[in-house]
């Protein structure tokens, strides 16, 4: 099993796959997550009962590519991280050149609104950046809705690249303009 501990400040975040008996505390976090950013954007980028849902999150457990991060012992964020770069950002102009199976695709990274102004999802995505070292990836790669600032903040302040913006259909927000990023993995010295 994966687990990464970062510590930004006085803030210690242990990061780990995701097991199921951590289902009902990643709904609790991603309800709330849902719910501060339709109250902060009056957007509906991801919708209760449409997408994140429980499913979704039981998929992810069961196929190992759910990650949560744990602060003071209590379940603060999520994400997935997926090998492979999501077949509907097809025809991108990637900087990395890498094959399908050297890539990963981080979706779905929220934080509890519990856990404001901490750095977590900072950690978060250095914690998915160390996976990537150890599994040997190139790039990771994600798109975010074109209206969520917060999200381009993040990504752009974490070394992502934006390569370029796509029309996307995804269930919770019809077809809609994404932004795609990149970042590219430098491996250890004799790795791979």
């Amino acid at each position: 099993m994966l687990s990464y501990y970062y510590k930004e400040e006085r803030y210690m975040l242990q990061i780990r796959q995701a097991a199921p008996e951590d289902l009902p505390a990643l709904i609790t976090v991603y309800d709330g997550v849902i719910e501060r950013f339709q109250a902060q954007t009056g957007n509906m980028g991801w919708r209760k009962g449409v997408y994140p849902t429980e499913k979704d999150f039981q998929r992810a457990i069961q196929a190992g590519t759910m990650y949560v991060g744990e602060l003071e012992g209590r379940l603060a964020a999520g994400m997935i991280v997926k090998q492979g770069t999501d077949q509907s950002y097809g025809g991108a102009p990637w900087r990395v050149e890498a094959a399908d199976s050297e890539t990963a695709v981080i979706h779905t990274l929220g934080v509890s609104p519990a856990c404001p102004r901490r750095g977590l999802a900072l950690q978060m995505i250095r914690g998915a950046e160390a996976l990537a070292r150890e599994k040997g990836w190139k790039a990771l790669r994600l798109d975010v809705l074109d209206v969520n600032e917060p999200a381009h903040r993040l990504y752009k302040r974490a070394g992502f690249q934006y390569i370029c913006t796509k029309k996307i259909f995804y269930e919770s927000v019809g077809l809609a303009d994404f932004l795609l990023y990149e970042y590219p993995v430098e491996q250890p010295e004799g790795s791979k």
